[in-house]
């Protein structure tokens, strides 16, 4: 199989992040991981198995997360290789201590992680005899952010963090809104977590309710007013159990000057699609927060009957339970083409999946976890994440159009193929090696994901059991598509031509960047017009391809749906509601919602492209704070 050869872009790269000292091209960093991820196999099997592995990462066939490709094989002791974790705090001051301490130690060996905080009791109840004291599940979040700030790992790579909030906690609102304030939360992503009952109490326009071990909290208006400063006045929303209870607690949280006094205006009672177009408004205005089907993920899965998937990474791609982990891998659909583009290389892709489940098991296996309670989890399920990227090349190549009825089509045979060939592997593997720990043949294919699988795969399971529970996601591989010059995840590309800003310690630079396959069509005088960018797939057409892969996909997508500056709220919230049964995790970015955008397009007009097309230089500077999770440890 020929070795890939990086890009200008893909080298620089490759050697300030992933290189160890000495080496300077992707093939040598290739040998050595196919050599280090192969000893996990029985000694008469290494050989085979380690050039297996060398021929799909070696080509950029296979990619390996970033942190296997970081970790693998490097002298002074084994790495942790797996990019991302969940926690989920009980409600207990041990608990959190332990999830701090804990978050400490995976950051540090480099792994992003996901909270679902909904354990946490809500701002102002009783801590013990200490009335309306708890500072609430936000401020858990707040305490880790500013950890995770000060924390680096492998090269300088700051931490990546998720918060979840279930959409029935009553500190809801509080967290809806906590990352509209710039300064909040700056190193995490946030979704809601949601429920059926939420999207059936939204489509009847049903009042909402917060509840907490049990109890319902109820919303309330009061005013703060102080009667020596009648000018002063103020208008809090709060939860409480009852009028006097949310009295208290303003009085603790609300409380400015020893003489204010808070009066009950009324119930300020909210309505399920209220909620939902708050989510929705925030989303557009700053990014966050995402939307996190806590239903679906645990229903549309393999793993039911032994976990609770409370959270996801800090990308989305995968759900978890707590101290549960991802262990990623992309096959490169861009490689998956025959050379006249007439068809998909349908041997070559099946031998990467194959190679690519194998690889990721035995990662598993080598791993040093960064601590002793994610090993546990880990080998209850064997849990891996092999996903996908360069799609969009791929399609560019077969001369289909991203969202088109014949690209979902066509995503419909590429997925089922691509599951069924993980499935028979992992099935294969069960054989020689062993299920996974918690396996139970009657419960696993009573399991709904299971379900979907084709007879003769579900019969291979029965007899041989399965060796990994769940093995497909599809992450977002920013950086490992630049790193192989390819299309990023699922996702289309940007536009043919953008300005790229990045920071150089408190310095914005500005670079111009003519996608590398745009430029080669260019150049060869074929067809581009199939070059399509994000902003020129409508938000139908975005989803539409998400729920298609989904039916394929036993863990989560991440997926950004990039939306024009001139879609408004009400617009987003109704299409999200048509596709969000279907599914996992949605997430949105409008164009111009946030200060130094890392990417701004530039419309692929004739005159662009003569005036920009080989000149890809530095066009300027700037001064700012660039995104604290870009180039995340998550994001590799």
């Amino acid at each position: 199989m020929a070795q890939v050869k990086l890009s200008e872009l893909g080298q620089e790269i490759f050697d300030t992040r992933y290189a160890y000292p000495g080496e300077t091209k992707w093939a040598e960093r290739a040998k050595v991981i196919a050599r280090s991820v192969a000893t996990a196999e029985k000694d008469a099997d290494k050989e085979k198995t380690e050039k297996l592995f060398y021929d799909i990462v070696g080509s950029g066939d296979f990619i390996p997360g970033g942190r296997i490709i970081y970790g693998a094989g490097r002298k002074g002791g084994s790495y942790n290789m797996l990019n991302c974790y969940v926690i989920v705090p009980e409600d207990t001051v041990a608990s959190i201590g332990k999830t701090v301490a804990d978050m400490y130690q995976i950051s540090c060996a480099g792994g992003g992680i996901g909270f679902n905080v909904s354990k946490i009791r809500p701002k102002g109840d009783d801590i013990g005899n200490v009335a309306n004291s708890a500072p609430g599940s936000v401020s858990v979040l707040k305490m880790i952010n500013e950890i995770g700030h000060h924390v680096r790992a492998g090269k300088n790579r700051r931490t990546a963090l998720m918060g979840i909030l279930n959409v029935t906690h009553p500190d809801l609102m509080d967290f809806l809104h906590v990352k509209l304030d710039k300064g909040e939360l700056n190193n995490f992503n946030i979704s809601v977590a949601i429920t059926n009952r939420f999207l059936e109490a939204v489509e009847l326009d049903e009042d909402w309710y917060f509840t907490f071990n049990n109890k319902k909290y109820h919303p309330y208006v009061l005013a703060r007013v102080n009667e020596q400063q009648p000018e002063v006045y103020e208008e809090i929303r709060i939860t409480g159990l009852d009028k006097k209870d949310a009295i208290a607690r303003a009085k603790n949280f609300y409380q400015k000057h020893w003489k204010d006094e808070f009066k009950y205006v009324g119930e300020g009672q909210i309505k399920a699609r209220d909620i939902w177009k708050t989510i929705w408004e925030n989303a557009v205005e700053s990014g966050d927060p995402g939307v996190y089907n806590i239903d679906l993920a645990n229903s549309f899965t393999n793993v039911s009957y032994f976990e609770s998937l409370d959270s996801t990474n800090p990308c989305g791609e995968i759900s978890l339970p707590s101290y549960g982990n991802c262990c990623l891998g992309n096959v490169n659909l861009s490689n998956m083409v025959l050379d006249d583009g007439s068809d998909v290389d349908w041997k070559r892709l099946a031998k990467s999946v194959r190679g690519g489940i194998r690889f990721l098991d035995n990662v598993l296996s080598i791993n040093k976890f960064p601590v002793s309670d994610c090993k546990e989890v880990a080998d209850r399920s064997r849990r891996v994440g092999l996903g996908v990227t360069g799609l969009h090349y791929m399609l560019i190549k077969l001369g289909i159009r991203y969202g088109s009825e014949k690209c979902l089509e066509f995503l419909e045979r590429l997925f089922a193929t691509i599951r069924d060939e993980a499935y028979k592997q992992s099935v294969y593997l069960s054989r020689d090696k062993a299920p996974f720990a918690a396996f139970d043949r009657e419960q696993y294919l009573n399991e709904e994901f299971a379900k979907t699988l084709p007879a003769r795969i579900r019969m291979l399971i029965k007899r041989h059991g399965i060796r990994n529970a769940v093995m497909l996601t599809i992450p977002p591989c920013g950086t490992i598509s630049m790193l192989m010059g390819v299309s990023s995840g699922i996702e289309p590309i940007f536009s043919a031509m953008y300005l790229r800003r990045y920071r150089q310690g408190s310095v914005w630079k500005e670079k111009l960047v003519v996608d590398p396959l745009f430029e080669q069509y260019h150049n060869e005088g074929m067809d581009t017009s199939k070059f399509i960018g994000a902003y020129d797939i409508s938000s139908d057409e975005h989803l539409a391809v998400q729920a298609t892969i989904q039916r394929y996909i036993d863990s989560c997508i991440s997926k950004t749906i990039n939306l024009p500056s001139t879609m408004d709220a009400k617009e987003v919230m109704d299409t999200a509601f048509v596709y969000m049964p279907y599914l996992k995790g949605m997430t949105i970015y409008r164009a111009s919602s946030k200060e130094n955008e890392p990417l701004v397009a530039i419309p692929t007009t004739p005159e662009n492209i003569v005036q920009y097309m080989g000149s890809q230089d530095e066009v300027g500077v700037g001064v700012g704070d660039a995104c604290s999770l870009a180039g995340g440890a998550c994001g590799a």
